[in-house]
């Protein structure tokens, strides 16, 4: 399966990313409308057991009595036509268990959703729905070992026919409501999981859906149980304490890097963070060494993806650079990885430094030429500033040529007709001297105060190849070298610079990285020396004839240039570095780090692109009526996590709900946007003392849409606790509702329940609504309850806008911040694809 295209963008057209659909070949469709035949029918179809068809009969028979919930939006439902609904469509003859099976048009529908292959290799089983019925369906064989069970529902009930009789329809009956007396008649697909005593599932189990044809109406049924002390869970990929992400203008550590920085991305583009995390993290942890970077060693979670090539042959450089995201588990030994190019150039004439001088502030006026770069490259090699106000040049007595040409840049560019010559017949040097108090400030400012902080600014490392190749020459002349020599090898000719600066290293690297060349990058530790670090960057093999026309030195034709060849690559988009060493170890609570980016959802670690993202179930215009059922079984552990983006005429009415019997846990983590008309209300009811229940929601309706979203409470046992946090953000004409139920039943003595509700209101014509119920029949329990509307203000706005923001990134940042308490809950991939589709939503909220 192909990987999403680099240079997609969160902001393009929807209809085109997620609107679209493929021509409908069933291999069986229903007739539209529903009777008794028909579920007849459908049942006879998948060979089903009699107390089945006795099950969707009486699903069927209690769904023609009960009528629409009249406390709901009676408008839109009243405007479903039921008759004009195909209830079931088989897309294929059978259920593929590898993807290759799955026909092409289905693969490309999930292709086009943006679901990669490697991404379903980080689950630790996966199903894709398609209309009806289960398409694809992979399971890790580890997991089957501990007795794991994870099917469609379909072949659950085939294979495991008494357990699902056990607890199907147990917590959802078929009277409990309309739409769920309707599921139970027509289900079709979803999923079927069981999760023995004591075991724990780290990984997670994962269901895509879509709905493709017209009129189609999606009817999965889910079931889950999980054993007495068992827990499902979803664990995300990250990076150890200490990996290098390149930022603009620097490179921090991952675990400094903060919300709003500009990092780079596997795109070639700088773009804002918008979450971090930190979490402590037990598993296998991989090592990922690179040739021709010994500074870096990747420390990374066994589902963090990075971008690579596969090598072609062993001993032979690729000829096709096709990029793919790939796991530790999927990177072999010499398989490239891919290191981003930055081809970003904001070419500008000159640039402005405030500095202190005389008690007050001054602006100095730099240019932007290719001498003045050149000069710079002498300074970050050789110079120095003092606090009296001096430039500093350093040279062998040797270099009269350097010399003169250092005197002349600085006429040229800066003005400065007056530079002293001071020998140190000692060290066999000349010290080059400039007295000027603003310009050493702006040096200091600019380039680093000492030898081991220097560095390029921004603005330079985005300038044109023309300047930047003049930096170069500056910096290679100062503290560079030329090594020519022959060997049994044949001639070996290396080009080094050499600086005690950490972050110029890197910075050097990139630029050449800009102008064609591909560096290595070491590291040699001088403590036993009592002195810095010394850095080198070395260009040879077929780079060294292109870095010598850079610098203006003639190389001579290498015999060792082939062997080097086929290290390292370089074309428009990525340089391509070869694997040095994979490595593994097991850890327990290691504080592991990742964050979120907004559009590519990528950045650069160590250099080389890694990424984070997940991918969305979406659908086109149809009735979504689904039924979950969750069991937890005593001091078991469940959390589902759903992020639903239907299309903006879909019915998604669906009836969710948990028990947790003694000691257990339930999470809801639920995400709701897009469809028409959504009517959600997840409940747990806690069973057994001590369970726990929660419950984390939010909804955004934009234009057209209602989001009746909620959470149902039920405390049946002593010490039971609960907690319900909804968030909604209503745009234009856009509704969202909050239907709340708490009730705790006599006997349920020290039970604790917390309940807010937080809207935002983005437009004066949008509207919220809250409808809390709480039912206390016991007197020794602790309630509370919150709730709060707000709108956006023109402070915030005006605030936000003031530090360089435009208005529709203002109310997106707002808008974020509303639902950060939400967003940290989850796991970092659903954080990642949450936060995409409220940029999607955002589209047009301004004017």
């Amino acid at each position: 399966m192909s990987t999403p295209k680099p240079n997609v963008q969160i902001n393009e057209d929807y209809e085109k990313l997620y609107g679209f659909h493929v021509p409908e070949h069933a291999v069986f469709k229903a007739e539209p409308g529903l009777d008794e035949g028909k579920v007849r029918q459908l049942s006879g179809m998948k060979g089903e057991p009699a107390w089945m068809l006795d099950l969707r009969l009486r699903g069927f028979h209690h769904y023609r009595r009960k009528p629409m919930p009249q406390w709901a939006n009676t408008e839109l439902l009243n405007s479903i036509k039921f008759d004009d609904i195909y209830y079931y469509l088989k897309p294929t003859e059978k259920k593929s268990e590898s993807w290759e099976e799955v026909p092409a048009e289905i693969k490309e529908t999930f292709d086009r959703l943006g679901i990669p292959e490697a991404e379903r290799k980080f689950l630790a089983g996966v199903s894709a729905q398609f209309e009806s019925e289960a398409i694809y369906h992979s399971m890790r064989e580890d997991l089957q070992k501990q007795g794991v069970i994870f099917l469609d529902m379909d072949t659950g009930l085939k294979e495991q026919p008494e357990l699902v009789k056990r607890y199907f329809g147990t917590v959802i009956p078929p009277a409990d409501n309309k739409f769920a007396a309707l599921n139970t008649a027509t289900w079709s697909g979803g999923s079927f999981i069981y999760v023995p005593k004591g075991v724990k599932v780290e990984m997670p189990l994962q269901a895509y859906f879509r709905i493709n044809a017209k009129n189609m109406g999606q009817f999965e049924r889910t079931l889950i149980i999980a054993d007495e002390g068992a827990e499902v869970t979803y664990i995300e990929g990250c990076f150890t304490k200490g990996a290098l992400v390149t930022t603009n203008p620097d490179y921090k550590p991952i675990e400094q890097i903060k919300v709003g920085e500009r990092v780079l991305t596997h795109a070639g583009q700088y773009r804002h963070v918008y979450r971090t995390q930190e979490r402590p993290y037990s598993g296998p942890l991989y090592t990922v060494e690179m040739y021709g970077d010994s500074t870096q060693r990747l420390e990374v979670t066994a589902e963090h993806p990075f971008l690579y090539v596969k090598r072609e042959r062993a001993n032979e450089r690729n000829r096709h650079w096709d990029v793919q995201w790939g796991t530790p588990k999927d990177l072999k030994w010499r398989d490239y990885l891919a290191v981003p190019v930055n081809r970003i150039t904001e070419s500008v004439s000159s640039t402005k430094v405030t500095v202190p001088f005389r008690r007050q502030s001054e602006t100095v006026e730099l240019p932007s030429t290719a001498g003045f770069f050149r000069l710079v490259g002498y300074f970050l090699a050789e110079g120095s500033t003092d606090p009296r106000g001096y430039i500093h040049f350093a040279f062998g007595e040797t270099e009269r040529e350097l010399i003169e040409d250092v005197k002349s840049l600085l006429r040229q560019t800066l003005g400065v007709t007056k530079a002293d010559e001071f020998p140190h017949p000692k060290n066999h040097g000349i010290n080059l001297v400039v007295s000027s108090a603003k310009l050493a400030r702006a040096f200091r400012q600019l380039f680093g105060e000492s030898a081991g902080t220097r560095r390029i600014p921004q603005w330079m490392m985005l300038e044109t190849p023309e300047k930047q190749r003049e930096l170069i020459v500056g910096v290679f002349r100062g503290d560079g070298n030329y090594y020519n020599q022959r060997n049994k090898h044949g001639r070996k000719e290396i080009f080094r610079i050499t600086t005690v600066s950490p972050v110029l290293a890197r910075q050097v690297r990139d630029v050449l990285l800009r102008l064609g060349v591909v560096a290595c990058l070491n590291r040699r530790d001088r403590r036993h020396e009592h002195r810095q670090a010394m850095y080198t960057i070395g260009v040879g093999g077929e780079f060294a004839s292109r870095f010598g026309e850079l610098v203006g030195i003639q190389v001579r034709s290498s015999l060792n240039g082939k062997k080097r060849a086929a290290m390292f690559a370089i074309d428009e988009r990525y340089a391509y570095v070869p694997i040095k060493r994979i490595t593994k170890r097991l850890v327990k609570n290691t504080p592991v780090y990742n964050f979120s980016v907004e559009g590519d959802e990528s950045y650069v670690a160590g250099g080389v692109a890694v990424h984070n993202c997940t991918a969305p179930s979406y659908s086109s215009d149809s009735l979504h009526s689904a039924v979950v059922e969750l069991i937890a079984l005593p001091h078991a552990k469940l959390r589902y996590v759903t992020i639903q983006n239907w299309s903006k005429n879909v019915y998604n009415l669906v009836t969710k709900r948990a028990i947790a019997h003694e000691g257990a846990t339930v999470e809801w983590l639920d995400c709701n946007m897009g469809s028409r008309l959504t009517m959600k209300f997840p409940g747990v009811y806690l069973m057994g003392r001590g369970a726990r229940g929660e419950v984390l929601s939010v909804a955004f309706a934009s234009d057209g849409q209602h989001q009746d979203a909620g959470a149902k409470m039920i405390h049946a046992a002593p010490d039971t606790s609960s907690v319900i946090t909804s968030k909604s953000i209503s745009k234009g004409t856009g509704r969202t509702s909050y239907r709340g139920l708490v009730k705790v039943y006599p006997g349920a003595v020290n039970a604790k329940s917390t309940v807010r509700c937080d809207a935002l209101l983005l437009n004066p014509e949008s509207r919220s609504d809250t409808y809390p119920t709480m039912e206390i029949d016991e007197k020794r329990v602790q309630i509370g309850h919150e709730a709060t509307v707000s709108k956006i203000g023109d402070e915030q706005l005006f605030y936000a806008m003031s530090r360089g923001l435009k208005e529709q990134e203002a109310m997106s940042m707002i808008v974020n911040g509303f639902i950060e308490p939400f967003v940290k809950a989850l796991p970092l991939e659903y954080a990642v694809e949450m936060n995409r589709l409220v940029q999607l939503e955002m589209e047009g909220a301004v004017g």
